[in-house]
């Protein structure tokens, strides 16, 4: 699930040339917030359930 969640570096500069939001000095970029719930969830016996909606 680590290495699902985690980025190459191709693959990150790709997904940060398509980060379009702004983000303030210390507040946590879109890209690694799942990795971090992930821990998160995992550390304390928990699972995830994922999501994927698409909005026009």
């Amino acid at each position: 699930m680590e290495r699902a969640l985690c980025f190459g570096p191709a693959e990150r500069a790709a997904a940060d040339a398509q980060d379009w939001l702004s983000y303030t000095p210390g507040e946590e970029r879109v890209l690694d917030g799942p990795l971090r719930m992930w821990r998160y969830a995992a550390g304390n016996g928990l699972g995830l359930c994922g999501l994927a909606v698409h909005l026009y």
